[in-house]
Parts: structure tokens; C-alpha cells; sequence
């Protein structure tokens, strides 16, 4: 929805990998008898290393890393007890090794390109190249961090595979599908345990090393040392101060689930500590809870009243709690964020109107409203799932992943790549949070129906990339801006599609509608969604996953094909319904327009013609512009009544604003200088340049001495910039140029 596609450009690219992928298949089940020696693939691998490590620290350069997408296939859902070894002399081409398992030791650094590479080796010395994918970015964690020469791993029902290039390499997508062992695990061979094992070592020694670990903010090697340290304690004392050391460092890494879980919460028991107590907060307010969040917190300010940190967060989580709550948003102070950081991850709630999730025929489940809504009203203000972030005007040393996936013709590139990695990363550290984002629509996609094993979640990579690629909505940093852009003519088509996206679970029960009934809007990762219409009890939300255009073609099948229906709204079934000759003669009008307005005509002399143009466009729709919006007639009706306003003809000013305002299907009356109240009766489809519309009739109608009407005018212009822009905090300072607007 809106967001950057850039498969046609790696069309070409796409069919090529698709026959070197239908010349793996031939393949299958062969076992290689061409491996390259381990010393010449160790020589090949630290030069492909060597090589990374310089493009990477030049300047002004943008590293393109891509990878092909396999067909999918379903996590690992076996116990490991109940999975058998094999050994890499056995593994067998474009073969998903189930019900087996490899117990691998890594023997290079690793290298970090769309994944992360490594050589690992057996315990008979066979070497093969691991490709582990769906890893956190460099800065969230170094790729040392991750696995690194010496560590041991167990690869569960490993997937053996050609490459692009013709190699050999086991291939691991989905993050539960691995296993990093500690150095003192028993299914390590003796001939790869550590010479020199740690003497004395007991529970405090290892909550001693974690806590240096901590101070110098390496925190998954503290999570290593106090998981060890537990295996050593008995007693509880000990064990509870271990877990809290411990919850620290999850919170660092950003999994609150098991922060939460070490902190003992809900339970604390009689003597709570401090630091359980605010642990237990920060957990429960990353993970949204902020009610609970709120309840600990005003706990532990009964306990420890003096303790100024807890109370600015009691303070911090009242205001979230406001939020979700009664919609109450200083959307100056958002946009003053959403400026202020990149990425722009703004600290806000949710908050969700009176609307509720039902089941729709033909289209799965909808979103419907469970009180009357009046246009401009706040549906949602919705926090980001997941969000990513593509700065289009950064410049300088980046690194851009393309995944391309020829089994479902789509390539993500910059912003859906990222999403994918940080969906699969908040749904493995965070299994509380999953089940908001897999009840999502995902299409024929099968998942598994196992959420955990061996006390580890699963999760699946293709059930994500599935769900995100029918649910991510691409996103402009604000509407704000993109708006401006447009009202300034500085906005090109090109522009309409965004790089940054993510996902918002509630609106993703919005089904499409080419003329929807609600607007949605962007500050930041906050989505903000208002009617459009006067909606009634029980109606079903809906909004454009494309803009219209007003034209109708292949091509816009071929864009909800993804979503599986044809829209039938009534814009489409009209156009779909008008003859080949009226659409020829609407083009060839609408081509005359535009020689018109090229012409070097002054403006205030082509008025009689553009009119009897416009009469004549009107003349090729059957259907009435109440019913069917004329999107056609749009911009040169707008031109049109510039044109009057320029000319100070007020009469013809506030007569083509009405006539502007019809082919958007808005049912308006009193915009004239007659006495009659000016009331919008039904709002029509809403466009950036509405604005502009209402705040010329204000100034007419102003200029004509007709006060109330022209404060009328201005309300309503207010009311279509707070559906466009998703606040009205702002409208004043956007548009300077027209006067009084109070």
C-alpha cells in the first residue's frame, strides 16, 4: 500500500536466478562430488572477507547486497532429542534434512553481507560455507556477536543448497532453526572444548563476569554468564539476584518477555526489590502494556517514594495511558519528534476509536465502526509494529539489502528487506507480541501450528515475509510534508510510492475501497486514520490501497491481485462500465486542455474556452458526479477557478469551487451569494488540493460580505486538512497565504 516496488527493475534479474534455481532443482538429492578442498575454500572465504571489509570502509558508497529467496518451507518443529546427526559428507543437494541435525564449530570470523557467512566444519573436518539470515543489523549486534570462529552450533534439519555462484552452502532462515551451545555444554565434543576450563567456578564468579560484561554494554555475553551462573546456584536469594542482573540485560536487547519473566512479575513477593519492580515496569511499557506498567510503577512509588526515576516513568506511563485511552495527542510535539529522530520512532501509544473487527464475505475480516463518526473524526492513531526507516536524501557509505523471492515474482528492496528481519527479531524475542501480527492476513500460506520447542519459540520467516508483503504500507516521515509537497506542485508521481514502510495491525483490517469512507495519514511510525465521510453505526472502514487515477486498466487488476479481489467500488464498475468511444473522447478533450494550458495563453483570456472544453468532458459521464466522482474534471476545474479567483470574478470564483467540489462527488449547498446556509451534505472523495478549494469559497464569500458563510468555508477546509494531514495543529502555519483563518 504505497509502498516502493522495485521488482520490474530486477525483472531480468529475477528470470536469471529463476532458471539457475530450475537448474538446482535438477539437482536434488545428489550428493556433491566436486566440494573444493577446505584449505583453498578457507583462502576463498578470507578473501571474500578481505574484500567486504574494504568496500565497506569506503566513503560515499552504497553496497548492494541481495539474495534470493528460497521456496518456502516450515521451521524446524522437532525436539532436538528426537532429531538424529548427520554428518556433512552426507548431506544431500536442494534437501531439507528432516528429522536430523548437524553439530557444527565455525572456523572464520564471520562476514556480514544480506546475511551472515561463516565457514563451519564437522567433527570429521568437512568444511561447508553457513549462511544464516534474518540477523540483527550491525549496530543492534555485531555479527561477532552472533557466531564467530570457535563457536559450536547445532543446525536443526539443516537445508543444503547450490548458490548463485555454484557453490555449496547450508542455508538457515528462520532463526529458530539454530543453536548456539555454551562453551561448557556436554554435547560438545572433548576435541573442541577449551584446553584451559575455568577453575572454581561457581554461581557468584559467573554473576561477577556478567556484571563486567554489563558495565561495558556487552549484553549478550552477559545474558551467557548469569544463564550459567543459575545452572551453579541453589540458593533462592542468589537465583533472584542473578534473574534481575539478567533481566537488565534483556532489556538491552530488547527481549521483554523474558525481562518480564525475570523479574518475577506479577508475583514479587512480600520483600519486592526496587530493582525487580522497575524492571518489571520498563518491560511491561516496551511491550505496550501500560496499564500494568502503570500499577507497578505507582507500587514501587509507594515503596520507594524518594526514587525521582520512578516517578518521572509513573508520570511517562500515565501519559501513554491517556492516550490509549481518549485519543488526546500533542500533535505539535509529534512532528516536533518525528523531525528530531531518525529513525522517526516516536514514544507514543495507541489509540483505537469505536471500531471493532468482523468477519466480511469475500474478503476475510473488515473493520467496522461501533458509534457514528463525523468526517474528520479520529478513527485511529495507531504506534507502529514494526517500522523501517529509508532516509531517500541520505548520502555516504550505506548498505542496501535486495531480496528477491521468483516463487512469488516480488523483490523487497531497501525498507520491505529490513522490515522482514525486524518483524522476525520482535516475533522470536518477543513471542507475547506474535500473535497480533500472525492473525493477519497471509494469503494461502500454511504456518505451523507449533509456537515452541525445546523452550525456544518458533518462528517462521516465510509467514512473515507472506504477511508482510499483504499488509505493509509504505510511509513519508509526515503526511505533513508530502502534503506541502504536493500543494506546492513540488511532488512528482514518482514520489507517491515510499521506500520507509511498516506495519499497523489495526489498520490492516481496512479493506480497499478506491473511494474510501477514511483517510490515513503519517507522523512519524504513528499512523493516524480519521473519517472521511459521515459514517453511520456499523459501517465498514475502507480506504485506497493505490490512489485512483480515473482510468481503469490491466495494470490495476494486477495490483490487488495480491490481495485476492477486484475492487468493485462504484468508480471502478462505472469505469469499467463507459464506452471505448467516450474514454477516446474524454482523452482527446483532456489532451486539448492541456494544449491550452501550454499555449502561453493568459489565463484570464482562455476562460470561455476552457469552459466549453469542460462542458464537453462533463458531457462523455452518465452517471451523476454525486454518484461517480469525474477525477478527470478534477485539475482543470481547479485551474479554472484560480483563474476566477485571480480575476477577482467572485460570482464565477464561487461558482467553479462548487463545480470543483462536484467532481469529487461532494454534495454542497449554499456556495453562492445567496443566503442559504453553506452546508457540506456529503463528503466526496478527498484529494490534497481540497483545501485550496474551501479557502478560496472562505475568501470569496469573505470579499462578498458574507461572514458566517465564509467562517463556514474555513471550518471546512480545516476539517479536509485534519483528514489529509491527520491534525489540524498545523493548518494555520501551512497556509499563511490565506488570511484569518481563525
Amino acid at each position: 500500500m504505497d509502498v516502493c516496488k522495485d521488482v520490474d527493475n530486477y525483472m531480468q534479474y529475477i528470470q536469471q536466478h529463476r532458471r539457475l534455481l530450475q537448474d538446482a532443482k535438477k539437482r536434488h538429492g545428489q550428493r556433491p562430488h566436486d566440494r573444493k578442498d577446505r584449505h583453498v575454500m578457507l583462502l576463498e572465504f578470507m578473501m571474500v572477507l578481505m574484500s567486504t571489509a574494504q568496500r565497506t570502509g569506503k566513503k560515499d558508497t552504497q553496497n548492494i547486497h541481495s539474495s534470493f529467496v528460497p521456496p518456502a518451507y516450515p521451521p524446524c518443529t522437532t525436539a532436538l532429542e528426537n532429531l538424529k546427526p548427520i554428518k556433512i559428507e552426507d548431506l544431500r543437494l536442494e534437501t531439507h534434512h528432516r528429522g536430523r541435525f548437524l553439530l557444527l564449530r565455525v572456523v572464520t570470523p564471520p562476514n556480514r553481507m544480506t546475511g551472515i557467512l561463516v565457514l563451519v566444519e564437522d567433527e570429521y573436518g568437512d568444511v561447508v560455507i553457513l549462511q544464516l539470515y534474518q540477523q540483527e543489523d550491525e549496530v543492534s549486534r555485531p555479527a561477532t556477536n552472533v557466531v564467530d570462529k570457535g563457536i559450536v552450533l547445532i543446525v536443526k534439519e539443516p537445508f543444503f543448497k547450490v548458490t548463485a555462484s555454484g557453490d555449496y552452502s547450508l542455508r538457515v532462515d528462520h532463526l529458530s532453526d539454530i543453536v548456539s551451545l555454551n562453551s561448557d555444554d556436554t554435547r560438545i565434543p572433548q576435541s573442541w572444548r577449551p584446553r584451559l576450563q575455568e577453575i572454581g567456578k561457581c554461581a557468584n564468579t559467573l554473576k561477577l563476569g556478567g556484571n563486567a560484561h554489563v558495565g561495558k554494554g556487552e549484553y549478550w555475553q552477559a545474558i551467557e554468564k548469569y544463564s550459567n551462573a543459575l545452572v551453579y546456584s541453589s540458593a533462592p536469594s542468589e537465583i533472584n539476584v542473578i534473574k534481575r542482573n539478567r533481566a537488565l540485560a534483556y532489556l538491552k536487547t530488547k527481549q521483554y518477555d523474558a525481562a518480564l519473566s525475570d523479574t518475577g512479575f506479577p508475583e514479587f513477593g512480600e520483600e519486592a526489590s526496587e530493582k525487580a519492580l522497575f524492571r518489571a515496569a520498563e518491560a511491561l511499557y516496551y511491550l505496550r502494556q501500560y496499564g500494568d506498567c502503570y500499577e507497578v510503577l505507582e507500587q514501587l512509588c509507594k515503596l520507594f517514594p524518594s526514587n525521582n526515576e520512578v516517578i518521572a516513568s509513573l508520570k511517562r506511563a500515565r501519559r501513554r495511558c491517556d492516550e490509549s485511552s481518549n485519543g488526546q495527542f500533542d500533535f505539535k510535539l509529534l512532528h516536533a519528534e518525528a523531525k528530531r529522530y531518525s529513525p522517526p520512532h516516536l514514544d507514543h501509544a495507541t489509540y483505537i476509536g469505536p471500531v471493532e473487527v468482523r468477519k466480511v464475505a469475500g474478503k476475510g475480516r473488515g473493520l467496522f465502526t461501533t458509534k457514528p463518526m463525523k468526517a474528520g473524526d479520529l478513527v485511529l492513531c495507531e504506534k507502529a509494529f514494526s517500522h523501517a526507516h529509508v532516509d531517500d536524501g541520505e548520502k555516504g557509505n550505506a548498505n542496501i539489502t535486495l531480496l528477491v523471492n521468483v516463487e512469488t515474482n516480488r523483490a523487497f528492496m531497501g525498507g520491505q528487506a529490513d522490515l522482514i528481519q525486524s518483524i522476525t527479531q520482535k516475533l522470536y524475542k518477543n513471542p507475547s507480541m506474535a500473535p497480533d501480527f500472525t492473525n493477519l492476513h497471509h494469503g494461502d500460506y500454511k504456518a505451523v501450528d507449533i509456537q515452541s520447542v525445546d523452550g525456544q519459540p518458533v518462528t517462521d520467516t516465510f509467514l512473515v515475509e507472506r504477511t508482510m508483503s499483504l499488509n505493509v504500507f509504505g510511509c513519508p516521515v509526515t503526511t505533513l510534508k508530502s502534503h506541502t509537497e504536493v500543494t506546492s506542485n513540488n511532488f512528482s508521481k514518482e514520489n507517491a510510492n515510499f521506500h520507509s514502510c511498516g506495519i499497523w495491525i489495526k489498520a490492516s483490517y481496512i479493506n480497499h475501497s478506491c473511494l474510501g469512507n477514511v483517510r490515513r495519514s503519517f507522523i512519524g511510525d504513528m499512523m493516524i486514520v480519521r473519517a472521511a465521510k459521515d459514517l453511520d453505526v456499523g459501517t465498514e472502514l475502507m480506504f485506497p490501497y493505490e490512489a485512483p487515477e480515473g482510468s481503469y486498466t490491466s495494470k490495476t487488476e494486477r495490483k490487488l491481485k495480491n490481495w485476492g479481489f477486484v475492487c468493485t467500488c462504484a468508480l471502478c464498475e462505472d469505469i469499467k462500465a463507459t464506452k471505448f468511444s467516450e474514454v477516446t473522447k474524454r482523452k482527446n478533450l483532456l489532451a486539448q486542455l492541456d494544449r491550452l494550458c501550454k499555449s502561453g495563453m493568459i489565463p484570464q483570456d482562455m476562460s470561455t474556452k476552457f469552459e466549453r472544453l469542460l462542458k464537453a468532458l462533463n458531457e462523455t459521464y452518465a452517471r451523476p458526479a454525486e454518484e461517480v466522482p469525474r477525477l478527470s474534471l478534477w485539475d482543470p476545474q481547479l485551474l479554472l477557478t484560480r483563474v476566477y479567483m485571480g480575476k477577482l470574478d467572485l460570482t464565477k470564483g464561487l461558482e467553479s469551487a462548487r463545480k470543483t467540489l462536484q467532481t469529487l462527488s461532494f454534495v454542497v449547498t449554499g456556495l453562492d451569494r445567496s443566503s442559504e446556509a453553506l452546508v457540506v451534505l456529503k463528503w466526496g472523495h478527498t484529494v490534497d488540493h481540497l483545501v485550496e478549494v474551501f479557502l478560496h469559497a472562505g475568501s470569496a464569500l469573505e470579499q462578498l460580505g458574507l461572514s458566517e458563510k465564509s467562517k463556514q468555508a474555513k471550518h471546512y477546509a480545516r476539517v479536509a486538512y485534519r483528514i489529509l494531514v491527520g491534525e489540524d495543529a498545523s493548518f494555520g502555519d501551512t497556509y499563511l497565504s490565506f488570511r484569518n483563518l481563525k
